[in-house]
């Protein structure tokens, strides 16, 4: 009980430390305001920038939209309290997948997965990340291990496989390397792979034709990722593509350095595993992903990773330990090899949680923009439109009576016609290819035109870190 109580203290500490932080990026307000929206309208829409039309996938949405009509509107800690217990489950899946190996190997790889900084991060945003994780691993226990027999094990597996595949594209790709690779390592048969892929294959395609009148899939999810890659392209301040991927890789290799041993013990004693083919072809994709433009690295994109870096780098440790035992003069120090592991995870996961400056601080603005908004009432039959999610988020007004400025007009005197015969407020991110300074960029400075009339000026000493201005405008006559 001392072992699971510390390993569950392991999961939740770092991760509650997290989130008392402001989210360094939007997607989880984002998200919280497209489930809102559901709840509010019945109608599954993104207010905000469109994203519903393929950009992302349904399955969180409506995750999410259980929580918020279960919990009210402004849900934002219990969707994160959702993760941490996600967290907390897909370490118990580590432990269980981990366990044949030994019971040290299993504890060992919870443990390094409890203190995982990728982890402890991610599981902070209300996105569909750890949820991903949870039902992605969910699946390939209950394929390993076949606790309730071999097909029922499988009908479960490929639930927990349709799940994932709802939540982010990134689960199609791993589904597709585990079954394929599963096969060829005779772990399944055809007929087992039929079953356990069938769902999801069917949600692909159906989501691929639903998605078929906004255009190809594949092309709407890099056109949205590629926005900043291909704007810093156009001012010529992009590094080039090996400059971009080394970047990624020190600072990933540099928070995750347990990658390193699990990928010498793929190579070594993994290379028929299934797990093996996953941790590298999802280092190839981002590897060609970045390369090729469609969007800037992140840890989120190989996030699927985590438990195999995990369970691979615990078992590397443990065999280091055990050899050569005719060398007694190394005695001591392979018995400090677990310890080590341990204390090197403990001072990340301690890093992780003691950044300077504290996450989101360049966001900031948009938090003070939605808390000055919640003093100030929203006119009957008036809008706010906004281009911050999380000032949505912390004005308290209604999901459904805010729109973002993605869907203004591109014509100056059209989008402000819009603005009067419809909005009460604005809030303005001065970003420079968003829509509202690129129609307005006179405003930009904080200056009234265009019917708007200055109330507040969020922006703080985040402006002198690169932020941009974040200013709150009423629309006049």
């Amino acid at each position: 009980m001392l072992v699971v109580a510390a390993l569950a203290a392991a999961v939740v500490v770092p991760r509650l430390l997290w989130h008392r932080f402001l989210d360094p990026f939007e997607d989880g307000y984002q998200n919280w305001w497209i489930a809102s929206t559901l709840v509010e309208t019945g109608r599954y829409e993104d207010l905000y920038s469109g994203m519903t039309r393929g950009n992302w996938l349904p399955g969180y949405h409506a995750f999410a939209a259980i929580l918020v009509a279960g919990f009210g509107g402004h849900v934002m800690p219990v969707l994160k309290a959702a993760n941490l217990g996600l967290s907390l489950g897909t370490t118990a899946v580590v432990y269980a997948l981990a366990k044949p190996r030994g019971r040290d190997v299993a504890l060992l790889a919870a443990t390094l997965f409890a203190l995982s900084p990728a982890d402890i991060v991610i599981a902070s945003f209300a996105t569909p990340d750890s949820l991903t994780l949870f039902a992605a691993f969910s699946g390939v226990l209950l394929v390993e291990r076949r606790p309730f027999g071999v097909r029922r094990s499988q009908i479960l597996a490929s639930v927990a496989f349709l799940v994932a595949a709802t939540l982010r594209y990134e689960a199609w790709g791993f589904l597709a390397v585990y079954v394929v690779a599963s096969i060829g390592s005779k772990r399944i048969v055809w007929r087992d792979a039929l079953l356990l892929a069938a769902p999801a294959a069917v949600f692909a395609a159906a989501w691929f034709a639903w998605t078929s009148p906004n255009g190809f899939l594949p092309a709407i999810v890099i056109d949205q990722t590629s926005t900043d890659v291909r704007y810093k392209e156009t001012i010529g301040v992009l590094a080039p593509a090996g400059e971009r991927v080394a970047g990624f890789l020190a600072w990933y290799l540099g928070w995750t350095p347990f990658a390193l041993p699990a990928i010498a013990w793929a190579g070594w004693k993994e290379r028929r595993s299934p797990w093996t083919a996953l941790l590298l072809a999802a280092y190839a994709a981002l590897g060609a992903y970045a390369a090729l433009g469609f969007g800037h690295p992140s840890a989120r994109y190989v996030h699927l990773t985590v438990p195999i870096v995990c369970v691979f780098a615990a078992s590397a440790v443990l065999h280091v330990r055990s050899v050569p035992a005719n060398l007694p003069r190394l005695a001591g120090p392979r018995r400090l090899v677990v310890p080590a592991s341990i204390a090197v995870a403990f001072l990340l996961g301690v890093l992780i949680v003691t950044p300077t400056p504290a996450p989101g601080t360049l966001l900031s603005g948009m938090e003070r923009a939605g808390t000055y908004l919640e003093g100030l009432a929203l006119p009957e039959g008036r809008i706010l439109v906004t281009e911050s999610p999380i000032a949505a988020y912390y004005s308290g007004y209604p999901a459904s009576r805010m729109l973002g400025s993605y869907y203004l007009p591109t014509d100056p005197a059209a989008a402000e016609q819009v603005l009067v015969d419809r909005a009460a407020y604005v809030v303005m991110v001065t970003v420079p290819y968003y829509r509202l300074r690129s129609l307005f960029p006179s405003l930009a400075d904080g200056a009234d035109g265009h019917h708007l009339r200055l109330l507040f000026d969020a922006t703080g000493p985040e402006y002198e870190l690169g932020a941009p201005r974040v200013l709150v405008f009423e629309v006049v006559p």
